[in-house]
């Protein structure tokens, strides 16, 4: 019963544990955002062009939440169905966007589209190209898997490769590189030629250590006789996983120690409490054995040490070693016994009853009847008398304390 009791207190702290760690594994990697949206917007329409998207607002939280929805530029290019609403729990909402170009010049336009709840607030990457539809060269980046993970102060490549769109017969183009932020600050520019053709060109690009983490635009543009070709590439930068943890991550791992640490205490508390009367019974028992087994020993010792006639002290010695086995086989049935009856009381939660029963059983331990009996009819003498006798022959006689 003690461990069947155990083994369900052990199993109930592992399930607590295990359903403690997914909770808080959600919680800190999972999103916790109040609402969920487009990851990223990113299209092309032709110069004086126009394009209608869609983005989705779902409210995930218990309440209801009114919203903002707009763009931090874009205010002569993009317009939005509705800025401010409200959405109750678990409610869903299309929001239609407009893009329209007015100004009728091929360039790249770079915006977020901010979604603010009373929760959260969430920013969209906007990525709107305007092209000129007569446009010479098509250029295509692709992303090169070396250099995906960009981080500060490593590097940032792609692959771009330029086709002929008009015939041109032309082998080689200039072509000019911005990187930008989505605040529209322009970070870096330079120039190159590229082959136009079959072929390709890899570009790396230096990423200076000061740049903060987040998504960032490549464009390459092509002027080929007053037209304007050019792509665009979006890359984020971040911080190398292996050199910082994040706080988040940290802080789970402390609430994770900390618990563990806990179930570990409760365990080690439940079981020491619950068990203390056992191995207090368990301990005494033990000694209460090496004692009688000591004092056979010893008077073994006495009688082999003794002036008796050799013949006589063999038979002595002989049933010495009978009487030992006997001994030790009636302590031991007594003390099966003396378990059995503690887990009784202890079942029942008699603890007074249980610490009695061990002050009395330990007090007749001391007495040491079972050998008293056995090894006086070999030695002619009790326990008293034998211990008196060897005191005065300068023997040793504490370990029948023990």
């Amino acid at each position: 019963m003690v461990k069947k009791k155990k083994i369900l207190f052990v199993a109930l702290a592992i399930v607590i544990l295990a359903v403690a760690g997914f909770f808080a594994y959600s919680f800190f990697s999972g999103n916790n955002n109040s609402f969920t949206k487009t990851s990223l917007i990113k299209l092309n329409i032709p110069t004086g062009g126009s394009f209608e998207s869609v983005v989705k607002i779902s409210n995930s939280e218990k309440v209801s939440q009114n919203f903002k929805v707009y763009f931090n530029d874009f205010s002569d290019l993009a317009s939005l169905s509705e800025s401010e609403f409200s959405l109750k729990p678990q409610e869903q909402k299309e929001i239609q966007i407009l893009f329209q170009d007015e100004k009728k010049i091929s360039e790249v336009y770079i915006s977020k589209l901010i979604i603010e709840g009373e929760f959260s607030k969430e920013e969209i990457p906007v990525v709107l190209g305007v092209e000129d539809p007569n446009r010479a060269f098509a250029i295509i980046q692709n992303s090169i898997p070396k250099y995906d993970e960009v981080s500060p102060g490593g590097k940032m490549g792609v692959e771009i490769k330029v086709y002929d769109l008009i015939n041109a017969n032309v082998q080689t183009v200039s072509a000019e590189y911005e990187i930008m932020n989505f605040e529209g600050d322009v970070l870096k520019i330079g120039e190159s030629n590229l082959v136009v053709g079959s072929g390709s060109k890899t570009e790396l690009f230096d990423i200076p250590m000061d740049w903060d983490k987040g998504d960032y635009v490549l464009t390459v543009l092509i002027d080929y006789k007053g037209t304007i070709s050019f792509s665009s590439y979006i890359f984020s930068v971040s911080k190398k996983a292996d050199n910082t943890l994040s706080d988040g991550f940290i802080l789970f791992a402390v609430i994770m120690f900390v618990f563990v640490l806990g179930i570990l205490i409760l365990i080690f508390y439940f079981i020491r409490t619950r068990d203390s009367l056992l191995i207090q019974l368990r301990n005494q028992q033990s000694q209460e054995l090496k004692r009688n087994v000591r004092y056979i020993d010893k008077s073994k010792e006495d009688v082999s040490k003794s002036k008796e006639h050799p013949e006589k002290k063999k038979k002595k010695i002989r049933e010495l070693a009978r009487i030992k086995k006997r001994v030790i086989k009636q302590i031991k049935h007594r003390q099966k016994a003396q378990k059995k009856e503690v887990s009784k009381l202890h079942k029942h939660k008699k603890k007074n009853e249980i610490k009695g029963k061990l002050k009395r059983w330990k007090d007749q331990g001391y007495k040491m009847y079972d050998a008293e009996k056995e090894v006086k009819k070999i030695t002619k003498k009790g326990i008293k008398d034998q211990i008196k006798d060897w005191n005065t022959k300068g023997y040793d006689t504490s370990f029948l304390n023990k």
